[in-house]
């Protein structure tokens, strides 16, 4: 008896071993086979044949996959971020649009000077001129033309940028018009944003303008003026340059050809003080790179140094370190043209070289200024 009591329990013992081997493998790879064949089939795997394809299926759809939970939470994530890379990336890119009305002949030395933009037509006595830029993610328009009058023209933007005169009496009656037609496209919510580009007083008395600056009241957010005037502070209110002579009733293409010429053979070019410390002729002599010999004196009037600004006449100049010759009194001009006598040809040229590279510079810096000063005042508006 003993030996087949002996022989039952090792029958038993093999059976349970067997069981146990077979319950292993179907936990350990008829599982996995089956998943994998799911995953296969969502993937794009061929399918089964036809007899078996809706048990499959129907296993597939009660079937669960302990990966999908990790694969969905997954392309969620990577969608998540590729959203907020693709923001980042067209962060800034806002397709701010700005349009300039030129109604005064500084409005051309910003446009053609500054900006390096083209009108058409290109023929100065038509009566409607405009031209398109874009600088960065702004993109400009700029119309100007005796044809640009106040109720007479489509507005179809937000934000206008108004080149205006204010030199004199009579201008400052025509600019008041301008103003006060802006000021009701504002209120009626046909325009948005307004900044003022002003040829101001020469001896900078423009309270006219006062009433309509944002800060008192008014709509104009931005006021870029030309001038040492006091009210400069770069928050609202900017300096800007007077430019070059754009609009000269009396000249002739003969006269302005030889006025061109003797800029160019000129090694220096005089520069003194009129009504104003600025003048045209500064910036007409940097385009020639004939180097300006500026009287560096105040003269009668409101004009003087700023909140930010200490070292006036010629604030915005000294500021972009204008390589220019600075003198307090003509009575330094004789030592000055002894001392240039001294200087080689090769320096000489090297001298305007430098100039022309500078003046290329403070208007490409005067473009981007003007960029980023409309988009963070403007955009930011929007926001609030």
């Amino acid at each position: 008896m003993r030996p087949t009591r002996k022989r039952l329990c090792l029958l038993l013992i093999a059976l349970y071993c067997l069981f146990s081997l077979y319950a292993a493998y179907h936990v350990f790879f008829g599982r996995q086979g089956r998943a994998v064949s799911l995953r296969g089939l969502r993937k794009g795997a061929a399918p089964a044949p036809e007899g078996r394809v809706r048990g499959q299926s129907t296993l597939g759809s009660e079937e669960w996959n302990p990966w999908e939970g990790d694969e969905k939470n997954d392309l969620q994530h990577r969608f998540k971020t590729s959203l907020q890379i693709l923001k980042k990336s067209t962060k800034g890119k806002t397709d701010f649009r700005v349009q300039i009305w030129g109604k005064a002949a500084i409005g051309l030395y910003l446009w053609e000077h500054i900006f390096e933009g083209l009108l058409d037509p290109t023929a100065v006595t038509a009566l409607w001129r405009e031209g398109s830029s874009i600088v960065g993610s702004t993109h400009y328009s700029f119309i100007t033309g005796p044809a640009v009058v106040p109720g007479y023209f489509s507005v179809d933007v937000s934000n206008v940028v108004l080149i205006l005169n204010g030199r004199e009496e009579a201008k400052v009656s025509f600019a008041t018009q301008w103003l006060l037609y802006v000021q009701n496209l504002v209120l009626t919510q046909k325009l948005q944003h307004v900044a003022v580009v002003l040829l101001g007083n020469e001896h900078c008395n423009n309270e006219w303008i006062n009433q309509f600056l944002k800060r008192n009241g008014g709509f104009v957010e931005l006021l870029f003026i030309i001038y040492d005037s006091p009210w400069i502070n770069d928050m609202d209110v900017f300096q800007w340059p007077l430019g070059v002579a754009t609009w000269q009733p009396q000249e002739t293409n003969e006269s302005l050809k030889n006025y061109q010429e003797a800029l160019l053979q000129s090694d220096l070019t005089l520069c003194p003080v009129g009504v104003n410390t600025e003048c045209y002729r500064i910036y007409e002599a940097c385009s020639y790179g004939s180097v300006p010999v500026v009287e560096d004196v105040m003269t009668a009037g409101s004009c003087g140094n700023a909140s930010v600004y200490h070292n006036a006449p010629l604030q915005l100049l000294k500021s972009m370190d204008a390589p220019f010759i600075f003198i307090k009194n003509w009575k330094e001009l004789p030592a000055l043209l002894e001392k240039e006598k001294t200087i080689i040809l090769q320096e000489k040229i090297d001298r305007r070289k430098m100039l022309l590279h500078w003046y290329q510079h403070f208007k490409t810096e005067l473009k981007m200024r003007l960029t980023n000063i409309l988009e963070s005042s403007f955009l930011m508006n929007n926001k609030g």
